[in-house]
């Protein structure tokens, strides 16, 4: 009995220690060629500069790990976040405007903006950013993205620092 007991001990140290030795695996292999559009619908305008920070993150992956890779990438906005892109908002939002034009030009980024919208936020066309294209309604776009070949990215934002461990 003793002995039983001693085996399924050791036996049991072994299975643990190989466990905690192991690590998850990491799969880096991207596509050549992908299009993405980022589904935003934010419940706060200050929402969007962690969207942002996931255009960001596509981006980096790409040049980190497929340099050579081809993408292109569309957000459409169709929520209280469109306030962002409003020119009299632009000192408030600055630093998420500024980053979004910047990607407009560095990456071809494209953004969209539902119409319907902008006038349920008391906006109109001509009070928009110069960088970005007013469509007749976002969910509209968003379909017509993915006839086109899009990937549909949810873009939900959680405030990951509160389940830091």
């Amino acid at each position: 009995m003793k002995k039983l007991l001693s085996l399924m001990l050791v036996f049991l140290f072994l299975a643990t220690s190989t466990f905690a030795q192991e690590k998850p695996n990491f799969d880096s292999k991207l596509p050549d060629k992908i299009k993405a559009v980022f589904d935003w619908t934010l419940e706060d305008p200050k929402d969007s500069e962690m969207a942002v920070n996931f255009i960001s993150n596509f981006i980096k992956a790409f040049d980190e790990f497929n340099p050579m890779g081809e993408y292109s990438l569309a957000v459409v906005s169709h929520g209280p976040e469109a306030l962002i892109f409003s020119k009299k908002n632009y000192e408030k939002y600055k630093n998420i405007v500024d980053r979004l034009n910047s990607m407009t030009k560095s990456y071809n980024l494209k953004i969209y903006v539902c119409r319907n919208t902008i006038r349920a936020l008391g906006l109109k066309e001509e009070d928009l950013q110069p960088f970005v294209t007013v469509v007749p309604a976002g969910v509209v776009e968003l379909a017509k993205l993915q006839e086109e070949g899009y990937r549909l990215i949810p873009t939900v934002v959680h405030d990951l620092k509160k389940f830091k461990q």
